[in-house]
C-alpha cells in the first residue's frame, strides 16, 4: 500500500540504487579473483624498443610502474575517460600520467588484468607485482601527482601575490 503512493521517479531511483549496490558488491567480491588471475599470468621481460612498437589504438601497450600492459579495444572503449586519453600514451612510460589521475583501487585492480610483462631492467618484484593500491603508494611516499607539494606551492603563490600587492600600495 505504501509503494502505491511512491512516485515512479522515486521507485526508479530505488531500483537504480539497489542495482548499483549489487554491482559494487560484485566488484568487491570480484577484486580478489581479478588479483589472483593477474598474479597467475605468465609474464615476460619486454624491451623498451618492443614497447615503443605498440603505439596505436589497435595495438596499445603502456608502461606503468615497470609493468607492461596490453590494452585491447574493449578496455579502451570501456575506459571512463575514453580511448584517446590512453592511446595518446601508447608505447610509452605512463606512470606519472596514470598516478596524476588518482585512480581508485577498483580501477587499479581492473588495470592489473592487462599486465603482460615487465620492462627490461626492472627489479625482481616486477615479475609478480600488480599495479599498486593507493595505500601501498602512500606507504612508499609516492601517492602520485603533486601530493605533499601542493600546500607548499599554494603558500609560495600566496606569498608572491601578497608581496606584489604590498608593492602597489
Amino acid at each position: 500500500a505504501i509503494l502505491a503512493q511512491v512516485p515512479a521517479e522515486t521507485e526508479q531511483a530505488v531500483t537504480l540504487a539497489r542495482a548499483r549496490s549489487q554491482s559494487e558488491r560484485a566488484t568487491c567480491e570480484l577484486a580478489p579473483a581479478v588479483r589472483a588471475m593477474a598474479e597467475k599470468k605468465e609474464r615476460r621481460m619486454i624491451t623498451k624498443e618492443e614497447l615503443e612498437k605498440h603505439n596505436s589504438e589497435k595495438d596499445c601497450w603502456l608502461l606503468i610502474h615497470d609493468l607492461v600492459l596490453d590494452l585491447k579495444d574493449d578496455f579502451l572503449q570501456e575506459h571512463p575517460g575514453g580511448p584517446d586519453v590512453i592511446t595518446c600514451l601508447a608505447g610509452r612510460e605512463a606512470t606519472s600520467d596514470y598516478e596524476d589521475i588518482a585512480h581508485s583501487d577498483n580501477a587499479r585492480e581492473w588495470t592489473s588484468k592487462f599486465i603482460i610483462g615487465y620492462i627490461e631492467g626492472a627489479d625482481e618484484e616486477a615479475k609478480t607485482k600488480l599495479i599498486p593500491k593507493n595505500s601501498e603508494l602512500k606507504a612508499r611516499g609516492g601517492a602520485g601527482g603533486m601530493g605533499g607539494m601542493l600546500p607548499v606551492l599554494l603558500v609560495v603563490v600566496l606569498a608572491v601575490l601578497a608581496y606584489f600587492m604590498m608593492q602597489n600600495k
